[in-house]
């Protein structure tokens, strides 16, 4: 806004610039006129006419120039945000990976009927962040299937120190959502929730599709309310990718009680 107020005030300015001087030209010339040949008053004119175009043409130049300026900024804005978008996309945290690799490993080791399903899994969530989160939506039903790998993977290591539990309302077909944004979710569940807590851990997803609103509520346990932060990188990253691709149709709400972190995302159509 700053920028087109500056803008405008430079443009009315020069112009009224211009116009002081082409009056003043013109009334000099007009004062002198009756002492002036035909020959003069027609040179006058010309040279009126002239200054009349000159200036014109400057001012033609000068929005012109905006009007390019403007749109390579716009541009330069648009590029911002796709490279962001992508950088936001790509995400899956290496300690993941790296654990769910080590926990396949050990399957295999014993020969775990386990197995093939826990490659499954992995693979169908790799494909999914190296191809479907090239979109800028996707399907809500595609976001909960890898939803679901995640959690199967990440139950293979915490076996029975961990309770999921998943309740889904309303019907998701037809429903679109900004990819990675629900495993987000739920990977910052596991990473503080489940990890910094000693002993049993629970996580509660509830999803409730409405007819022009997602809304998620992602709950965990926390081990000491006092050393939970909300400053981890999968927090800011979602609610960078909220403002990018929502803007204010989403929501992101972070509560605290003495047992749990609650999450509660709301994604307007």
């Amino acid at each position: 806004m700053f920028l087109l107020y500056f803008l405008y005030t430079l443009i009315v300015s020069l112009f009224g610039e211009m116009m002081i001087a082409m009056l003043t030209f013109l009334l000099i010339a007009e004062s002198n006129m009756k002492y002036m040949s035909p020959a003069s008053v027609d040179i006058f004119f010309m040279l009126a006419a002239l200054l009349v175009v000159v200036f014109l043409g400057m001012g033609i130049k000068m929005v012109l120039h905006w009007r390019n300026s403007k749109e390579e900024y716009q541009k330069l804005m648009r590029d911002k945000v796709e490279v962001e978008l992508r950088f936001l996309k790509s995400q899956l945290h290496p300690h993941f990976l790296f654990n769910t690799l080590n926990n396949l490993y050990y399957l295999a080791l014993e020969k775990s009927d386990k197995t093939p399903g826990a490659i499954l899994a992995l693979s169908e969530l790799l494909d999914y962040v190296l191809h479907e989160t090239k979109a800028e939506f996707i399907s809500l039903e595609k976001e909960l299937k890898q939803v679901e790998n995640y959690i199967a993977l990440e139950s293979l290591r915490y076996e029975d120190r961990i309770s999921v539990n998943v309740i889904i309302e309303g019907n998701v077909k037809n429903k679109r959502i900004a990819p990675m944004m629900l495993i987000t979710l739920i990977e910052n569940s596991f990473k503080h929730g489940v990890t910094q807590t000693i002993g049993k851990a629970w996580i509660k997803l509830h999803l409730r599709s409405e007819e022009e609103k997602i809304v998620v509520q992602l709950e965990n346990s926390i081990r000491n309310k006092k050393e939970w932060t909300t400053s981890g990188v999968g927090l800011k990253n979602l609610q960078n990718h909220l403002e990018l691709l929502y803007g204010n149709r989403g929501q992101l709400k972070i509560e605290y009680s003495e047992e749990s972190f609650i999450v509660r995302l709301e994604l307007t159509e």
